[in-house]
């Protein structure tokens, strides 16, 4: 019974010791496979979904799930970001993601800090000094 307790331990540590991305990316669904209700939420990503790596796939699908319970607000603002992501090339997609793994390093008020830089002027608020 030992050994067999080993053997499970080796391949529970040997699976854990393999990056997550070292296993290949599970095939996500082409448009057509996709729901519905999936289809209406990622219509702006539609042109260009079967084209998409899978591993970007889930994420959006991943919002999909959580779409409904969000605001109209926030259901704009993802509905507008991912006409924007549809709109950039490869090489500006690859860029962007490049620049939010070093936001993500950084520690939370600097994160704070890129996002009030970044956010549009009509988002910020009101600026108590004005005259």
């Amino acid at each position: 019974m030992a050994g067999f307790h080993l053997v499970v331990t080796f391949w529970i540590l040997l699976f854990l010791a393999y990056p997550i991305d070292a296993f290949p990316e599970q095939r996500q669904p082409s448009w057509s496979e996709l729901k519905p209700y999936q289809k209406i939420i990622l219509q702006p990503l539609e042109q260009n979904w079967d084209t998409i790596e899978p591993a970007q796939k889930k994420k959006w699908l991943n919002i999909t799930k959580h779409y409904l319970k969000k605001t109209p607000q926030e259901q704009q603002r993802i509905q507008s970001h991912m006409r924007s992501w549809n709109e950039l090339t490869s090489e500006q997609r690859k860029q962007a993601r490049e620049r939010y793994k070093k936001i993500k390093k950084l520690p939370a008020d600097k994160r704070q800090e890129v996002k009030q830089k970044w956010r549009k002027p009509d988002e910020l608020p009101e600026n108590n000094n004005k005259p």
